[in-house]
């Protein structure tokens, strides 16, 4: 991830420009936010073709009407040789309704973006089956007790107690390195690179009706 990097649905608030060393990023989401430079869809972004070095898009793609054409947006900006990564879901509870749409395996997703001039350069699951598990009763825990609208002593004390959870159901998963637990996975990060230049307003050929 180098030169100029596009942020594909950065959010409202800065978490990953620490992480990289380019010589700008240009964060776009769909609303106005103190993080947004640019205020667009990933299905339908105002940039240039071959504008960007490289493109970030976090768990972004179970929240598009449209996978493939965003897939199609991003092999149109993107210069020849140029790197995305992307980070999906497998699994999630429902968030953001109603626009929680997919969930992706790996398959799915590398398949997505091969279609699309990408090949795939490496990618990796994060979690297994014990993570996934933690994070369902997690989760579960968070919306019956509704724990991010409180803050108190109890809290706090129910977020140091999930912290230990999580750091457990992690290294149990690093101990079981069987297929049986690598069948299971909170999501996916891939990273792609852009192997030819795609044709020309890729994305209008799709035809979508309102």
């Amino acid at each position: 991830m180098s030169g100029r990097m596009l942020d594909a649905g950065s959010g409202s608030y800065n978490r990953y420009s620490h992480f990289f060393h380019c010589n700008s990023i240009v964060r776009m989401d769909v609303k106005e936010g103190n993080n947004v430079d640019i205020v667009g869809s990933a299905d339908d972004m105002p940039f240039k073709d071959n504008e960007f070095d490289s493109v970030l898009s976090t768990q972004v793609f179970e929240h598009l009407e449209y996978p493939e054409k965003a897939a199609a947006e991003i092999a149109r900006v993107i210069k020849r040789g140029g790197y995305l990564l992307v980070t999906v879901p497998q699994w999630n509870e429902l968030h953001e309704e109603p626009h929680d749409y997919w969930r992706y395996t790996c398959f799915g997703l590398k398949l997505l973006f091969e279609r699309y001039g990408f090949s795939t350069i490496e990618y990796e699951q994060y979690g297994g089956f014990f993570s996934t598990r933690a994070q369902m009763c997690m989760r579960y825990l968070i919306d019956s007790l509704g724990l991010y609208k409180k803050k108190s002593w109890f809290v706090r004390l129910i977020s140091f107690l999930f912290r230990m959870w999580g750091e457990v159901a992690i290294w149990f998963d690093k101990l079981d390195n069987s297929k049986s637990n690598r069948k299971h996975t909170i999501g996916w990060i891939f990273v792609f690179m852009k192997n030819a230049d795609h044709i020309k307003s890729v994305a209008s050929q799709f035809k979508i009706s309102s």
